[in-house]
């Protein structure tokens, strides 16, 4: 029975290497993907009903059920966040969005407090400021640097969180930049060359406004075009040579930026933040993670070897479910530098590692009480519908559309179906 225990254990998780192989070399139609997905889930969610729910309830009652699952659910959410933390984000494209979206609340959150330092952001309302920092970049630079060089086109507005800055033109010192401060915004809103050279005098931390991102800033911010209006009119008291043409040109930006104002941004996806993320990204803790989701699956196949009522669906399930994960999973992985040998060889260690999960399974039914493993399958149970919710329903659903019903219907009766055998 080990052995039969050891084989099923890899023939549930084989499908791991097939999507690997996939993931590497061929990357399918999202459709296809979802419609995969959606079929596993199915029928994992009939064989969870029929072959763990059922069987526990009628000899166990209803106790064993609620604190398995419960457990299973709380276990497993917090193993799989703790994963995703040490690098393993990467190996479902569910995780990968949460963990970007963890992290970019993050560094929002930190990029909200430091704006209210400066000195045009400071009459911004909240919701114009949280709009605004998801196009901010920080960028640290050291004493000697220039920022800005007189006479080159501008491409950036910039504001001083830390440090210092020294302006000068003609070799001439004009002024001396500290924190809350804001320069850059004169060339972009003008098109024409920089004014002055800003050079870094101390080591200095600032945030990055790139040109067609401050635009679009402008045209639905009447607050920072007011704000910036008040920064530029002070401005001129350091330089005259150009006073009349500037204030005409505020009075000019002022009505335009008022009549363009809109109050929706569609936020898109930053390559930037993602490409960082994914070099974040860590391939042991990718297939530790990969093996945890396993892990409750593995085990029920061990734990229903040689029963009478063990179905061939729960195997089936977990075979079509594995492969769309390994599939998304070597790709994340190929993104982030991973060889392809490496990438499958790791695969075939999961699904070795599968295989022993089972035996350990088999083991642990073969020898404790049946409240006990009634228990260990509940929480089994939980933890899969877990993993359901958290990553293989909501990405099948992204991925495919309303079209995935269908999909997730015919998964589910075919686990009822094969299933309903044994019952």
């Amino acid at each position: 029975m080990l052995n039969a225990a050891f084989l099923q254990g890899i023939l549930g998780a084989s499908s791991l290497v097939l999507g690997a192989l996939v993931g590497v070399f061929w990357q399918p139609r999202k459709t296809f993907s979802a419609a995969i997905m959606a079929f596993g889930s199915g029928t994992l969610l009939s064989v969870i009903a029929f072959e763990i729910t059922i069987p526990i309830h009628r000899q166990s009652g209803f106790l064993p059920l609620l604190f398995g699952f419960l457990a299973g659910g709380i276990l497993f959410t917090g193993i799989t966040h703790y994963i995703d933390q040490k690098g393993g984000f990467l190996r479902k494209p569910a995780s990968s969005r949460r963990y970007l979206i963890e992290h970019r609340q993050e560094q929002v959150s930190d990029v909200l407090n430091r704006l209210a330092q400066i000195e045009v952001m400071k009459t911004l309302p909240l919701n114009e400021r949280q709009a605004i920092a998801p196009f901010i970049k920080p960028i640290y630079i050291q004493p000697g640097e220039v920022l800005c060089q007189e006479g080159t086109p501008g491409e950036y507005f910039y504001m001083i969180v830390e440090g210092e800055a020294q302006v000068r033109r003609d070799q001439k010192v004009l002024n001396t930049m500290r924190a809350g401060e804001v320069f850059g915004e004169m060339s972009l809103l003008t098109g024409e060359p920089r004014s002055a050279t800003v050079i870094a005098q101390t080591p200095m931390r600032l945030y990055q406004l790139h040109q067609r991102h401050f635009n679009d800033v402008l045209s639905w911010s009447p607050h920072l075009a007011w704000a910036l209006s008040r920064a530029l009119a002070r401005r001129l008291r350091f330089s005259t040579d150009s006073r009349v043409a500037v204030e005409k040109n505020l009075d000019r930006w002022r009505q335009k930026l008022i009549d363009k104002v809109e109050l929706d941004l569609l936020l898109t996806e930053d390559p930037a933040i993602l490409e960082g993320l994914v070099k974040h990204s860590a391939p042991v803790a990718i297939v530790v993670g990969t093996l945890i989701d396993n892990i409750p699956e593995a085990a029920v196949i061990g734990m229903n070897v040689g029963e009478h009522n063990f179905g061939w669906s729960f195997l089936l399930a977990v075979f079509i479910s594995n492969f769309p994960e390994a599939l998304s999973s070597a790709s994340g992985m190929k993104q982030a530098g991973t060889g392809r040998i490496q990438i499958l060889a790791l695969w075939v260690a999961v699904v070795l590692l599968s295989g022993f999960c089972a035996v350990a399974g088999y083991s642990l039914g073969s020898t404790m009480p049946y409240l006990f493993v009634a228990v260990a399958k509940a929480l089994a149970g939980g933890a899969i519908l877990a993993m359901l919710a958290s990553t293989m329903m909501p990405e099948a659903y992204e991925l495919g559309g309303s079209s995935v019903v269908f999909s997730t219907i015919l998964g589910f009766l075919l686990g009822f179906f094969v299933s309903s055998s044994y019952i």
